[in-house]
């Protein structure tokens, strides 16, 4: 996948764009990974993805994480289209559960715990479908300007990000929620599963 560095330093110069220039630079971004995203989930059996990954969880776990994350977003992009300035996904709240419960998370690792309690009995088949799933719904919200479009993104609250290597950007909720879906897929994930070869 990508270097963290080189990531975060291409999301700064993202950042610093136009509106219609960073979406058409993330939506290229984002196609180019999500493709080879699918392409490394689609042929895993359940061996492959019982296998411990470089955190010292199963594979499988990890892809379901990254999976209900993009629910998340899903339902924050939602949110969005209808013209919510601030998602409750960023109170990590508006979380709905496969029976349409929804759920509120007091950090992070709650959101986490919650998730791999969840998948402990899943069958790899359903984490794969599920993951299939929602990274291409996910995708195909963010690159089709009829539902996502940069003025939609951003007429969103801003929101102070600080990147790992440091830097700091500051850019309206709707694009930094679709940067931190490529942020999954590009480093923090790909690291795990040692995706950087």
């Amino acid at each position: 996948m990508m270097n963290p560095d080189h990531f975060y330093q291409q999301i700064a110069k993202l950042a610093a764009l136009s509106p219609y220039d960073r979406y058409a630079r993330l939506g290229r971004f984002h196609t180019d990974l999500v493709l080879r995203y699918l392409d490394v989930i689609r042929p895993l059996d359940a061996e492959e993805a019982g296998e411990v990954s470089s955190s010292g969880r199963p594979i499988s776990q990890i892809i379901a994480e990254v999976a209900e994350w993009e629910r998340f977003t899903i339902a924050a992009a939602g949110e969005i289209i209808c013209g919510v300035q601030w998602p409750q996904m960023m109170n990590l709240a508006g979380y709905l559960d496969s029976e349409g419960q929804p759920r509120c998370f007091d950090s992070v690792d709650n959101f986490k715990s919650y998730l791999q309690k969840k998948y402990l009995s899943s069958s790899w088949a359903e984490i794969r479908d599920l993951a299939l799933h929602t990274a291409t719904a996910l995708h195909t919200l963010f690159t089709q300007p009829t539902l996502l479009s940069p003025d939609t993104l951003q007429k969103t609250r801003k929101h102070e990000w600080l990147l790992p290597n440091g830097l700091k950007v500051t850019l309206p909720v709707g694009w930094y929620l679709w940067m931190t879906t490529i942020e999954r897929e590009a480093t923090t994930y790909a690291t795990e599963l040692n995706w950087l070869k």
